[in-house]
């Protein structure tokens, strides 16, 4: 049975073209997983303010795509474009 590893290169193809404009426009790694970390904590929020809101929860599984997403991006970026840093590695943990 395969596995989300199994779909991970074919994503990570989809996502080339766009982390080589990031790169070109001088967006970093870091920058992507802060953006990540912002996105994550406002669901967060979202959900702790609206907790019996049924169209955060289905809001949710978008952000969590976008979510991985970002994750992707952050890993090409960062080992593609030369963009690994000692800060990098904390925030991608």
């Amino acid at each position: 049975m395969p596995s989300i590893y199994d779909l991970k290169p074919a994503f990570q193809n989809l996502l080339r073209p766009l982390c080589g404009r990031l790169a070109h426009w001088g967006i970093t790694a870091n920058q992507v997983t802060i953006a990540a970390v912002l996105l994550s904590l406002g669901m967060g929020a979202a959900i702790v303010w609206q907790p019996h809101t049924a169209w955060i929860l289905l809001f949710l599984a978008l952000v969590l795509f976008v979510r991985m997403g970002l994750n992707a991006i952050d890993d090409l970026l960062a080992r593609e474009h030369d963009m690994q840093t000692p800060l990098g590695a904390i925030l991608n943990i």
